[in-house]
């Protein structure tokens, strides 16, 4: 720690997570975070909370959605640009976080709301940005079959742990959190080589953002390389995002459904305590409280 603020050195030693280079995706593991640590040090020194870069962050990917839906090839290049500032920023907030002692779950919810506008956002203006460039409204049509789906694959978890704490609000008694029967993250699991997850493994993978981030990345060497190509990469890029990811979300969905797999983790993370043990989940009332959750 100097007179002006923290060396990169000390900001290291406390605001990388341990394992940070073993969990997540490899843009993250490989580039976002160890480089974060410079925008953490330049974020302290400007006295910026945590809260105020993870704005900056939402507004660099909403920025960006808006340049690259222009459908102009210049400004296409700048939004690919804030794309990947607002995915950098999203790993200096945390830093931050961290630095300052400030990590609590209202952090956590303003990312998670960051992160599901950005998928909205830029999903439906890749669509949206060849409408304009080609006049052909079919293509925002394609924009929005995208973001709906990758707000279906993001929101897959949110949706399924509010359905946790609408059991644990009505349940009329006391759980034990096992967090080692819940689980914890773990590096990425590899390619199945058999089965369903031979083919969905690499698509789900495609859809997810660091993987676009990279591949928005590509498009904009095109767009400056060869500017047909670039169009012809684009118009590829959606047609395969508008007929996969609504496709995974709804089989991941109907999966989970029909599978149980909510019932199963709950069982995996929340152990029944007194009289709750010995009444099986769907023999335990609801309180009145439920009728007022579904009614929101």
């Amino acid at each position: 720690m100097t007179a002006s603020g923290p060396t990169i050195a000390g900001l290291r030693a406390r605001v990388q997570k341990d394992r940070h280079r073993e969990i997540g995706n490899w843009l993250a593991r490989r580039v976002a975070r160890p480089t974060a640590v410079y925008g953490c040090w330049l974020a302290v020194r400007l006295g910026l909370s945590a809260h105020q870069v993870t704005l900056m962050a939402l507004g660099s990917w909403l920025l960006g959605a808006l340049a690259i839906g222009t459908g102009d090839r210049l400004l296409f290049l700048a939004g690919v640009a804030l794309v990947h500032l607002g995915f950098w920023l999203d790993h200096v907030d945390g830093q931050v976080a961290r630095w300052r002692g400030t990590v609590c779950l209202d952090g956590v919810y303003l990312d998670y709301l960051m992160h599901h506008a950005a998928n909205l956002s830029l999903g439906f203006a890749l669509g949206f940005g060849l409408a304009v460039h080609s006049s052909d409204l079919r293509w925002a049509i394609a924009g929005f079959a995208i973001g709906a789906g990758w707000a279906g694959l993001s929101l897959h978890n949110d949706c399924r742990y509010k359905a946790f704490f609408q059991r644990l609000k009505s349940a009329g008694g006391s759980y034990r959190v096992d967090g080692g029967g819940g689980g914890r993250p773990q590096p990425p699991a590899p390619w199945p080589r058999r089965g369903l997850g031979m083919v969905s493994w690499p698509l789900s993978k495609a859809c997810e953002i660091h993987v676009v981030i990279i591949a928005l990345g590509a498009l904009a060497v095109l767009a400056i390389a060869s500017p047909r190509a670039w169009i012809i990469a684009w118009q590829i890029l959606v047609v395969f995002m508008a007929v996969v990811a609504p496709v995974l979300a709804i089989g991941r969905t109907a999966r989970a459904v029909s599978g149980s797999t909510a019932e199963a983790e709950f069982a995996r993370w929340f152990q029944p305590m007194g009289d709750l043990v010995a009444r099986p989940p769907q023999q335990i009332e609801p309180r009145p409280l439920d009728t007022d959750a579904v009614a929101e």
